[in-house]
């Protein structure tokens, strides 16, 4: 009794460990947990382990675990290029879309920008980091503001939070 105990203990313990962080790579949704908290987003490289639908609270706190950010994403539309201004999100696009594009240091966009509708944000869990260094293999470090990731707006800071965090060196 007290082996099969012990065996139990040891595999609770080992299975409570088993979550991969945010970030990690993966190539389904049991690598990342086993309770079901992740999910594998197949579609980067070598997949990654992440929580969709994340938000940020009312004193600023992001409802990420771990060493992540939560970051909205918008999803542009390649024919409806748009100028972008950094004071008006909406610029010269639709009521319901909003101008992204990919910033430089000075806040001028790099390539063009597009049209995105509001519609097209979803929020995903980034591994936060501070240089590609801190990234895996194959991704880099990034600020939100570019190729359409944004910060999350909160009650006490409508426009968000900038953050870095990993993603595909490839998108």
């Amino acid at each position: 009794m007290r082996l099969r105990l012990a065996l139990f203990a040891l595999a609770l313990a080992a299975s409570a460990g088993c979550s991969k962080s945010i970030g990690d790579a993966c190539g389904t949704n049991v690598d990342c947990s086993i309770a079901g908290d992740r999910f594998c987003d197949i579609a980067p490289p070598g997949g990654y382990c992440t929580v969709e639908g994340c938000d940020v609270t009312s004193d600023g706190l992001d409802t990420c675990p771990g060493d992540s950010v939560c970051v909205r994403f918008f999803t542009p539309i390649q024919t409806e290029p748009c100028t972008y201004d950094p004071t008006s999100p909406v610029g010269d696009c639709a009521p319901d879309e909003r101008c992204v594009c990919d910033l430089s240091d000075t806040g001028t966009c790099v390539s063009g920008a597009h049209c995105a509708p509001e519609n097209s944000e979803r929020r995903w869990c980034m591994a936060r980091c501070g240089q590609d260094s801190d990234c895996r293999d194959e991704y880099q470090c990034r600020e939100t503001g570019t190729l359409g990731a944004e910060p999350v707006p909160s009650l006490a800071n409508p426009s968000g939070v900038n953050a870095k965090f990993c993603v595909s060196s490839g998108l």
